[in-house]
């Protein structure tokens, strides 16, 4: 399950930087200054048609001392959202589909409650699917994960609210291919990517070199590349295909920001379907989102950004039309994330000071979720544990949804409240057996708090569950 970030800009200060004699200087002594501070990655900024800097900073693999650089490649994670998208657009604009098409065209044994969900819902995550079914690396088809996704229960009637979905792009991926008759990654490399110069970007077709890959640190922890996990013959599995995971370099995606200004892949009218702020994110309306991407107003004016990550690898993709500016960053470390490396680039571009601020995703901040974290940590584990069932009908529980006990789960993980995570993932493992994630997170908290017995007992019990591409394998095997 990849937690989301959604990233609020706030103006804390404005402040006079140098001018444009000292532009390159300001952000090469920034970019400096947080590779110092531990930041490790790529970073591309442009004005107009001049590229102010393009480099990469720190390791690309500590063990080696290989350095980062320009061309060292990384995921881009949800990022890649912005490419379905325009992939779907390009299909419109080829009359092969229609953004009001129901799931029902595309998917013949779509059941009843998901058959009218339309192109359009999918792309603005306003159609009722939770944000993962599985985990990324797990490696099954289109046809297995359409039978999934239709299986499982929405979290509100297609329309009616924003929930961001991996599952949704997955099957905006999965029509792409019926629509064309083309592999997803094939489509968008002759279709999106070559034509915008676009030579090292996709999954399997560029030819990746392990070599020329940024490897992944989480916790200060080797993790790897992608070209370590278990993917399938064309790519990755479908709970990761199409809604994150493409390889690129910034040099490339600052090429695609030059496609799309320029309208080289996508006529106007499309683009401005993408940029077209359709549903707000949050109840406060500080940012909407378009199709693949968000949109906020920076001082009257748009500002279209989306972020990435799997809790390891972190990207970040910001421009402000009006401008012409463009910031791409990436990063190979879940301790130092891009985001703030970016917000910062920006903000001496502009003379603004800015800061990144996280805003929870709405399965994470809601009446219901906060009502059951407050009850954990105001009457104890030991309360919970026996009143649980109580508790979460109190609180307004869905019984037939598990979201929102993730998003407790996940609070109390990031506050290292170890016992009230046991109590919770106890009962989520209770209620919902064959949920995974659970599973591996209860694991986690009893390990966390020395239960080595207890954590084995419960990644056991997920690796029966799902024997391939499961963490918890790797887990049982480090025991």
């Amino acid at each position: 399950m990849k937690k989301i970030l959604l990233l609020c800009l706030v103006l804390i200060a404005i402040q006079a930087f140098g001018q444009t004699d000292n532009l390159n200087e300001n952000l090469e002594n920034a970019l400096q200054q947080a590779a110092a501070k531990g930041w490790s990655g790529s970073a591309i900024v442009s004005k107009g048609d001049k590229i102010l800097l393009e480099k990469g900073y720190g390791f690309a693999d500590r063990e080696t001392k290989r350095p980062q650089s320009a061309e060292t490649f990384f995921s881009i994670g949800s990022i890649t959202k912005q490419f379905t998208a325009a992939a779907i657009l390009k299909l419109e604009t080829l009359g092969k589909l229609k953004l009001t098409d129901p799931l029902s065209k595309h998917f013949p044994d779509t059941p009843v409650d998901k058959s009218g969900i339309t192109i359009h819902q999918l792309l603005i995550h306003a159609a009722g699917f939770p944000g993962a079914i599985g985990d990324d690396y797990e490696n099954v088809d289109a046809d297995q994960f359409a039978k999934l996704a239709f299986a499982s229960p929405l979290l509100f009637a297609p329309g009616q609210q924003y929930e961001y979905s991996n599952v949704g792009y997955s099957l905006l991926g999965i029509i792409v291919e019926k629509t064309s008759g083309m592999g997803y990654e094939k489509f968008l490399r002759e279709h999106l990517w070559l034509p915008a110069g676009m030579k090292h970007t996709g999954y399997l077709l560029p030819g990746f070199k392990k070599e020329n890959l940024a490897t992944g640190y989480q916790d200060g922890k080797r993790w790897g590349s992608a070209m370590d996990r278990p993917w399938m013959p064309d790519g990755p599995g479908w709970h990761l295909r199409a809604n994150g995971g493409v390889l690129s370099t910034v040099g490339d995606m600052q090429r695609w920001y030059k496609a799309l200004k320029n309208n080289v892949v996508l006529p106007k009218t499309a683009t401005d379907k993408m940029f077209t702020p359709h549903i707000a994110e949050g109840p406060a309306g500080q940012s909407h989102y378009g199709y693949g991407w968000v949109v906020q107003n920076l001082d009257g004016k748009p500002l279209i950004w989306h972020n990435g990550g799997n809790g390891v690898y972190n990207a970040n993709m910001t421009f402000v039309p009006s401008d012409d500016i463009c910031v791409m960053v990436s990063s190979n470390s879940n301790d130092h994330i891009s985001d703030d490396v970016a917000m910062q680039l920006l903000g001496i571009i502009l003379g603004k000071k800015f800061m990144a601020a996280e805003e929870d995703a709405p399965y994470r901040n809601n009446p219901v979720t906060l009502a059951i974290h407050r009850v954990l940590l105001e009457k104890g584990p030991e309360y919970f544990s026996k009143n649980s069932d109580a508790v979460l009908r109190e609180a307004g529980f869905d019984f037939d949804n598990d979201m929102q006990l993730l998003g407790v789960g996940e609070r109390l993980e990031e506050a290292e409240k170890w016992e009230e995570g046991v109590a919770l993932f106890e009962t989520y493992t209770r209620l919902f057996p064959r949920i995974v994630v659970a599973w591996n997170r209860l694991g986690k908290c009893r390990m966390a708090k020395g239960d080595k017995v207890g954590a084995k007992a419960a990644w056991e019990q997920s690796v029966a569950l799902r024997p391939n591409g499961n963490p918890a394998v790797k887990w049982l095997a480090e025991m």
